[in-house]
């Protein structure tokens, strides 16, 4: 997608590499925000973005050139920080990839066992690498080794392990729950949507009022929100770039 964003920056001799030559960049410090914009309510409308919506198609929709794309990410901190919305029919392969492993879920205490690394193996036979755990939701999450896990670890009541060195000694879990990592639960929140800390343990017997969100969810609750933006007037948009193309060329 070729732009004309860049244009208004000025140059500056920057480097690259320890033993790259210096080169003339576009100097990305560079910002200036027309105030008379952000402050003006009328200057803008609210807009839900749409399953293919990309930026250069919806500046084309709404402003006749693919150029001011670069308007939506200025008006609005939240897709500036986390991106664009991903499209409805991609979120679900979006978050396989993002949240690829398996939950074991137990009521054995983890804090002190499990390490970070450590290779354990199921009853069934299942073997993989602990990446993470979360002693107070109970979770081991673990790398079978394959790109997206779906080989489980195993059946309610079975058990996962490993022989620790330094003791000379067997660690088992007894696995109160198994899913994909995408469909376990990454938190609680409370009745306001507000992240609720849990202590060891609760998570086998939470607050009513509590209520469980998996990565799957997270994700998509994230994405919901980031579909809401603000979008300059059509009506106005020339003579907003105008100032902002003077007051960049005034820095």
């Amino acid at each position: 997608m070729s732009t004309t964003y860049f244009r208004n920056f000025r140059s500056v001799l920057y480097s690259f590499g320890d033993f790259e030559g210096i080169n003339f960049f576009n100097d990305l410090t560079q910002t200036v925000i027309p105030l008379n914009v952000i402050n003006n309510s009328t200057s803008y409308n609210r807009y839900t973005i749409l399953s293919g919506d990309r930026p250069d198609v919806l500046s084309y929709r709404l402003y006749g050139t693919v150029d001011y794309y670069w308007t939506f990410f200025f008006l609005n901190p939240h897709i500036k920080e986390s991106g664009w919305p991903i499209p409805t029919y991609d979120l679900l392969d979006e978050t396989k990839g993002k949240y690829p492993y398996r939950t074991i879920v137990t009521n054995d205490d983890i804090s002190k066992n499990f390490p970070v690394g450590q290779v354990v193996t199921s009853t069934n036979g299942t073997t993989g690498t602990v990446i993470r755990k979360i002693p107070e939701l109970g979770q081991l999450i673990v790398d079978n080794g394959e790109e997206v896990n779906t080989t489980a670890f195993g059946n309610i009541n079975q058990s996962v392990g490993y022989t620790d060195a330094v003791e000379n000694m067997e660690i088992t879990a007894t696995i109160l729950a198994e899913s994909a990592q995408y469909n376990s639960i990454h938190h609680y929140e409370n009745s306001d949507r507000e992240y609720v800390d849990l202590t060891l343990f609760d998570f086998n017997n939470p607050a009513a009022s509590l209520t469980p969100i998996t990565y799957r969810e997270r994700l998509e609750l994230k994405n919901e929100e980031l579909k809401s933006i603000l979008v300059i007037n059509p009506s106005l948009i020339e003579a907003v770039i105008s100032e902002y193309k003077l007051l960049m060329r005034q820095r």
